[in-house]
């Protein structure tokens, strides 16, 4: 048994707010559900929502290359077109990958990673992989 009912949120440290918030609206989609000044609440569709918290000034931001991200699930109806779309808005995606599964940096370097659920394990889906 577990003692957990699910993933309430992703937190995200970003170095200035108002324009990590800017860039997780236009570029990614997401819509603010909650503003505290410092932290800020975005919400997608269905997805868990993520929190932004801004950074002591001081704190360095982990790359977290092979340590801990958030995965974000890619809608099977805007897989053909997601890893061209946030390459067109200037997203730093990561060499290797394919269009159903990549890696991706946001605006303060923040690794972030695109997964389109049953990509390896759906024949449909075959040639996104």
């Amino acid at each position: 048994m577990s003692f957990f009912s699910g993933v309430y949120q992703i937190n995200v440290r970003v170095k200035e707010i108002n324009k990590a918030v800017e860039w997780y609206e236009e570029i990614l989609g997401f819509h603010v559900l909650k503003d505290y000044g410092k932290t800020v609440v975005l919400e997608h569709d269905g997805g868990v929502p993520v929190c932004l918290i801004e950074k002591p000034p001081h704190t360095e931001l982990p790359d977290n290359l092979d340590g801990t991200h958030p995965v974000f699930s890619i809608s099977p109806s805007n897989v053909e077109d997601c890893k061209k779309a946030l390459m067109d808005r200037g997203v730093v995606v990561l060499e290797g990958g394919s269009e159903g599964h990549f890696k991706f940096r946001d605006l303060d370097g923040n690794l972030l990673e695109a997964y389109l659920a049953g990509l390896y394990e759906d024949e449909q889906f075959k040639s996104y992989r």
